[in-house]
């Protein structure tokens, strides 16, 4: 059976006023858009590997801070990592919502869109997602979305985020996937910075499809990245994966607007956020 969601998407230009737009007539998973071959950072695939396992963590990881901060997102199309990054707001990655969704979009739809975060007796809490942010373009160009939730979270606090640093600087990567062969730790993932460019950087290890939505984090524990898509085909002898940037414009635009909704904005006055 084909679900059907609702979403209403506010959008602002300068000058006029808000448009309203339902989306969900069809299955989101039919429409997730943008042409692969074209992305800004020349891959040769774009999807991460899949998982050894689907199976969903039965607790969430807290062990330190951060990964106490690591979320576990469910939406129609697939079930993701993010990252805590205000009391209410968790950064994941845009294909996970789909690319029909740009702007600030009005959740009407509490079943099929949920977020689970840790709680205090070490369990998973879900908080329902009240809106969505994505930036105007396909997540293939930039791939960051800010999940506005419904309460904030007793006993984990959101992550310190920071500006990426240079090329074979340490980072550990967070996240729910599990990849075939991978024998580290989960807090033990940790590689170093191959390239940066301005709004993405590569790491030089291959994650998998549930690490989508998650975080690159530096030495200090701090976020630099949200991790998006492998670099090499799948017979290649090293894997690269990109992340992309949280210093970048498109971020810092996304949790404005989130903040602002939290603070009892008005989602149509949430201007379309542009790419650079």
């Amino acid at each position: 059976m084909v679900h059907k969601s609702v979403w209403v998407l506010l959008l602002c230009a300068c000058g006029a006023a808000p448009q309203v737009q339902v989306i969900g007539q069809e299955d989101p998973r039919t429409n997730q858009g943008g042409d692969l071959s074209e992305h800004a950072h020349n891959d040769n695939s774009l999807q991460l590997p899949e998982d050894e396992s689907a199976a969903e963590p039965e607790h969430p990881a807290t062990q330190t801070p951060q990964e106490r901060a690591l979320t576990h997102v469910h939406t129609p199309i697939d079930v993701c990592s993010g990252i805590l990054v205000g009391p209410r707001l968790v950064l994941t990655a845009h294909q996970c919502v789909g690319n029909q969704l740009k702007g600030a979009s009005v959740n009407a739809d509490k079943e099929h869109y949920r977020v689970e975060v840790a709680s205090t007796t070490l369990s998973w809490t879900v908080r329902n997602v009240t809106h969505i942010i994505a930036p105007g373009c396909d997540w293939t160009d930039f791939d960051a979305a800010i999940l506005v939730l419904d309460a904030e979270t007793p006993g984990t606090n959101p992550v310190k985020l920071t500006s990426s640093p240079s090329p074979g600087a340490n980072i550990q990567a967070l996240g729910f996937g599990r990849c075939r062969g991978e024998t580290r730790a989960f807090g033990q993932r940790t590689g170093q910075i191959v390239t940066r460019e301005p709004d993405a950087i590569a790491i030089d290890f291959g994650l998998c499809q549930g690490d989508v939505g998650g975080a690159i984090l530096d030495t200090s524990a701090s976020l630099v990245a949200v991790v998006s898509h492998q670099d090499d085909p799948d017979n290649a002898q090293r894997h690269t994966t990109t992340a992309f940037r949280v210093d970048a414009p498109e971020v810092r635009a996304l949790l404005a607007a989130g903040e602002s909704i939290v603070g009892g904005g008005d989602p149509g006055k949430v201007e379309a956020i542009a790419c650079h």
